[in-house]
């Protein structure tokens, strides 16, 4: 028995990027409804006297996958047991994968914020050791400046030392 054909979509969706939050969502919500649906179905069928009616085995599906069980209506039958042990463990698996949804989505929007404030404080290192390079660059230039004023009013070094000092042969 396949998926049915909106199921089977979410699926492949999920499939193809299952860490997006919109698809994870989306097949969490839509395999959710269709257990509702379908364990809806098979406790009014089969659960026994409980079920006179869709409406009540709706009821008694909803009062399971959300957990809160009024125990107003419980299957009687051995088969309608089963299936409401099956509601309840997707109904456990639901309420994880929301939690899980929900804390990912916190992780994710912290990791954010930390990476942004990283890179932040890289622009603004990099800001001002650029400002100091800039700094040290024009304190050289300006050295650089006195010194060739002082080479040209008075002569280089090495024609006093070649003057004073006779070359050695």
């Amino acid at each position: 028995m396949q998926a049915p054909r909106p199921l089977r979509r979410q699926i492949t969706r999920f499939q193809e990027d299952p860490a997006s939050l919109r698809n994870a969502t989306i097949l969490t919500i839509a395999v959710t409804v269709a257990v509702v649906i379908l364990g809806s179905v098979v406790i009014w069928l089969f659960g026994g006297k409980q079920y006179p009616d869709f409406g009540t085995a709706v009821w008694f599906t909803l009062q399971t996958i959300t957990t809160v069980g009024y125990g107003d209506v419980t299957p009687d039958t051995g088969f309608g047991r089963f299936v409401a042990g099956v509601v309840m463990i997707v109904a456990i698996g639901f309420t994880t994968i929301v939690t899980a949804l929900i804390t990912s989505t916190f992780v994710d929007a912290a990791q954010r914020h930390r990476r942004e404030q990283g890179e932040a404080d890289e622009r603004r290192r990099d800001e001002r050791l650029h400002a100091r390079i800039t700094e040290l660059a024009e304190r050289l230039a300006s050295i650089e400046d006195r010194l060739e004023a002082l080479s040209g009013s008075r002569p280089s070094r090495e024609s006093t030392d070649s003057e004073v000092d006779p070359p050695v042969s």
